[in-house]
């Protein structure tokens, strides 16, 4: 892409209406589908929404996951993570986030740990060190910062999470108020039965207006699961699928923005098998 007023209007696109990798995008089809509101979710992805969630992993695990926003090529956001069970210690976290084209660009890596304490309360924290290139003259910058995150299984129907991002509130370039968000969210579960699931969550960029996200989960078949959700900062609603192969997991999602269109994504997820 050689066309700088072209790339200027997709970076406005990107960073006006996208939550690309440094905005704590919630990553993997099964949380896209159920409105983003992840941060009870336990599996690998929990490296990207709440690391707390990491610590219900008893299994080594594999995640990667793509998302193309608004069917352009050039918004694609690439991500992989691992999950890594250490008995009697806690779950290490990998993961890595791409995004961009040519003329701009954010890639993330992150360094994650989580454990339970007791049967109730799991706590996650991680390192995150973002880069972003964009164009000459303004070429790239690079920074650290942190994100925690709490979870608690009330019962066993019930689970609340707390994560925060960007705590120290970390910029990229202090001359230039380019900042990484601080992004705080909180969220409820609720399993009815074994096929019914209900997530709700309430988010807040320190910057932003208070969004709003629900979702729900319906599994038709023990390997197959269909998805809903909703957020209302952005205006969009999504929906979904999942198939449970045993050790692994496919999931495909959409999300639809009233002004912009869709947001195709899949991810698949694998764990070692337990008699490995």
């Amino acid at each position: 892409m050689k066309n700088p007023l072209w790339a200027g209007c997709l970076f406005l696109l990107v960073t006006s209406t996208l939550s690309a990798s440094n905005n704590n995008y919630p990553i993997g089809s099964r949380a896209s589908a159920m409105g983003n509101a992840s941060s009870t979710f336990e599996n690998v992805f929990a490296n990207f929404h709440n690391q707390a969630g990491l610590a219900g992993v008893n299994r080594f695990g594999v995640g990667i996951a793509y998302k193309n926003n608004f069917l352009l090529r050039e918004t694609g956001l690439k991500s992989a993570a691992l999950a890594i069970p250490i008995k009697s210690v806690g779950v290490i976290g990998v993961n890595v986030s791409s995004f961009g084209f040519d003329q701009y660009a954010e890639n993330k890596y992150g360094l994650a740990f989580a454990k339970k304490f007791g049967k109730v309360i799991s706590m996650g924290l991680q390192l995150d060190y973002m880069q972003t290139r964009f164009t000459e003259p303004y070429g790239s910058k690079g920074t650290f910062f942190g994100q925690f995150g709490i979870r608690g299984q009330l019962t066993e129907e019930l689970a609340i999470g707390v994560h925060v991002y960007n705590p120290t509130r970390t910029n990229l370039d202090k001359n230039l108020n380019d900042r990484v968000p601080t992004i705080l969210k909180s969220g409820i579960s609720y399993a009815f039965n074994e096929r019914l699931i209900t997530v709700f969550e309430i988010e807040k960029d320190l910057e932003s207006k208070m969004n709003l996200k629900a979702g729900a989960e319906y599994g038709i078949h023990e390997k197959f699961d269909l998805r809903f959700g909703v957020n209302s900062l952005q205006r969009k609603i999504s929906f979904g699928a999942g198939i449970n192969l045993d050790d692994w997991e496919i999931d495909l999602a959409s999300e639809y923005h009233q002004a912009l269109g869709f947001v195709p994504n899949m991810s698949i997820r694998w764990q070692i098998n337990r008699n490995d």
